[in-house]
């Protein structure tokens, strides 16, 4: 019976982190971007000090919405 309660155990925190609502999903659509584009990532950042604004500006937009959702807010 302890064995088997003990092979239990994981199953048990799963269904009970899943009844909580606590399985999250992590966005990291910015990264993914830079990663996929760095060649127009970079020239972009390059291009102008206001494009190295525009740039930076849009991935915090990404960044702070991506933390909202996760956050559930």
């Amino acid at each position: 019976m302890k064995n088997s309660s003990i092979l239990m155990m994981p199953l048990l925190m799963l269904l009970l982190t899943l009844a909580n609502g606590c399985v999250m999903t992590k966005y990291e659509n910015a990264h993914d971007l830079i990663k996929k584009h760095p060649k127009g990532f970079k020239d972009a950042v390059n291009a102008s000090p206001e494009s190295r604004h525009f740039v930076d500006d849009a991935l915090r937009v990404i960044v702070n919405l991506e933390h909202k959702i996760e956050s559930g807010e």
